[in-house]
């Protein structure tokens, strides 16, 4: 069979085209690190590198999102532990005091129970790292001035009075509890704030010293002021010391149940991240096996071509020279 001069010279050109083509894809396969230059190369993977690409930006944003209640978690976590540690330290001040000690001891005593009082105070209006008052409920906004929990320390006079709540109250609408919560999944959120009225707050009054005490401040205050009292009965003191210490008792079994709910949901949200953050990987290796070029690969298959293309090229060459009137 015989081929024409036309058709030959016609094939061999588009081939060396259809090479240079592909070679200069390669090149930018190579440079741009992505396989797919255009969703038509490939528009089935495209569709799905669109799906991966989605899933994990939402994905990406709850991590995000479980990151910030870890955080918030953690963070009301070492306060409420300090709290802990402040009421046990009270406890046992209190509980070592008695009517019958001098005067002088007591005035120490209450003198503690002084700075006590204010370092609770302090820590029951505490911010979170966003300046929020994290145990205000709903009410993030309030000023410096007017903190969630406000009691006038009257000490060494007295009586104390009352204190007051400014937080969201609990039981208040949009939550039982008056707390906040972050989205930390499709569907599923978790309590990254708790409503401490109720672990202030007494359920009901306690006497000390003939004052109905109604919150912790107030009592801390009124303990405080009895103990430096020196026309009290050791009896009456004795009386006031007992009921601040069963106060107390009480005010620390409200406060741990507290702890324990901030311990399981830290747990949860750490668990939450783990998959989330497994997930991320799983899908983010997905997309890039759909998506990354194999640069050995591309870099191996260029340099066959470049060869094949300069072999071709030498041989366009070669036989375009060839002419019935170079034999004549």
């Amino acid at each position: 069979m015989r081929i024409s001069s036309l058709t030959y010279f016609t094939a061999s050109l588009s081939g060396m085209q259809e090479n240079q083509s592909q070679i200069a894809r390669l090149g930018e396969q190579i440079g741009s690190g992505q396989r797919m230059l255009a969703a038509r190369d490939d528009p089935l993977s495209a569709e799905k590198a669109m799906q991966l690409s989605s899933r994990v930006a939402v994905r990406e944003q709850y991590l995000a999102n479980q990151q910030k209640a870890g955080l918030a978690l953690n963070y009301e976590n070492t306060v409420l532990k300090e709290m802990e540690k402040t009421l046990t330290d009270v406890r046992a001040l209190v509980v070592q005091s008695n009517g019958s000690d001098t005067q002088p001891l007591r005035d120490q005593h209450a003198a503690m129970l002084k700075n006590m009082y204010l370092h609770f105070k302090d820590l029951a209006n505490n911010r979170d790292t966003e300046g929020h008052y994290i145990f205000a409920g709903f009410n993030t906004n309030l000023d410096s001035a007017t903190p969630p929990f406000q009691h006038t320390q009257v000490y060494p006079t007295g009586p104390s009075a009352s204190g007051t709540y400014s937080g969201t109250p609990d039981g208040a609408l949009l939550s039982s509890q008056g707390v906040r919560s972050i989205t930390v999944d499709d569907g599923r959120s978790v309590q990254v704030t708790d409503n401490l009225e109720n672990v202030i707050k007494f359920s009901s009054p306690v006497d000390i010293n003939g004052v109905n005490t109604t919150d912790m401040l107030q009592a801390l205050d009124q303990i405080a002021i009895t103990l430096s009292d020196s026309s009290l009965t050791t009896a009456q003191v004795n009386t006031a010391v007992n009921n601040a210490a069963n106060a107390l008792t009480d005010t620390l079994g409200r406060l741990g149940n507290v702890q324990r709910r901030v311990a399981a949901t830290t747990v949860e949200v750490n668990d939450i991240t783990k998959t989330t953050e497994n997930l991320v990987l799983l899908e983010k290796n997905a997309l890039s096996d759909l998506t990354l070029v194999d640069k050995a690969a591309a870099i191996v298959e260029m340099q066959s071509r470049q060869t094949s293309l300069e072999a071709a090229q030498r041989a366009y060459a070669q036989t375009s020279k060839l002419s019935l009137f170079s034999y004549l």
